[in-house]
C-alpha cells in the first residue's frame, strides 16, 4: 500500500488530537461499511423483481421493459458507486495507517525530543510553561521540537516496517534500564 504523503502540519495535527482522528476515521470507515451494505440490499430487492417480470419486453404497455431497463441503468450507476466506494475505503485505511504510523514514529524518538513534542502537541502546554518544565532555552526547545518532527518524517518515509519503528527505541530503554541498575547499586554501597 502507497504510504500518504505528510508534512509538518499532518504531524502536529496528527499529535494534538491523535485518538480524536483516528476515532473519526473509524467512524467513517463503519458508515462506509452500513452504506455499502444498504446499497446491496437496494440491488438485491430490484434484481428480484426484474425477475418476477420478464425484463425481455411485450408488446403491451412496455411496463416489463421499463423494469428492466431501470435495473440495468441502477446497476451501471451502482458499478460506478461502489468503484467510488473502493477509492473511499483505500483512501480511509491510508489515513488511518499514517495516523498509526506517525504515532509510532512519535513513540519512538529519543526521550528529550519526545517530551518536548508531548508537552506542546499532546499536552496541550504553552511553549512558556514546556520551556519552564524543561529547563530550557528558547533555541534549545525550538531545536528539540525541529529535530523531533524532521526524527518522526524521517521514520515515517522510511523503509522500516511499524515493528521495526517500534524496536527502534528499544537501546534505548535497555540503556536507561543498565543506568538504574548502575544507580541501584551505588546507592547500595554507600549503605
Amino acid at each position: 500500500m502507497e504510504r500518504m504523503k505528510i508534512d509538518e502540519n499532518y504531524i502536529v495535527r496528527c499529535l494534538s488530537g491523535y485518538e480524536t482522528l483516528l476515532e473519526d476515521v473509524r467512524e467513517r470507515i463503519r458508515f462506509l461499511h452500513s452504506n455499502m451494505a444498504t446499497t446491496n440490499d437496494i440491488l438485491e430487492s430490484l434484481q428480484m423483481k426484474a425477475k418476477s417480470y420478464d425484463t425481455a419486453g411485450t408488446s403491451g404497455s412496455g411496463r416489463k421493459k421499463d423494469l428492466g431497463d431501470l435495473l440495468e441503468r441502477y446497476e451501471e450507476n451502482e458499478e460506478r458507486y461502489v468503484e467510488f466506494l473502493k477509492r473511499y475505503a483505500y483512501q480511509l485505511i491510508q489515513e488511518e495507517e499514517a495516523l498509526k504510523r506517525v504515532w509510532i514514529c512519535y513513540q519512538s524518538l529519543p526521550y528529550g525530543q519526545r517530551t518536548v513534542l508531548k508537552g506542546l502537541y499532546v499536552e496541550h502546554k504553552q511553549w512558556k510553561a514546556v520551556r519552564a518544565e524543561l529547563h530550557m532555552s528558547h533555541t534549545t526547545l525550538s531545536n528539540h521540537r525541529n529535530f523531533a518532527i524532521q526524527n518522526i518524517r524521517q521514520l515515517y518515509n522510511s523503509e522500516f516496517t511499524d515493528m521495526q519503528i517500534m524496536m527502534h527505541r528499544q537501546p534505548e530503554l535497555e540503556h536507561m534500564k543498565k543506568k538504574e541498575k548502575q544507580q541501584q547499586i551505588s546507592i547500595w554501597e554507600l549503605m
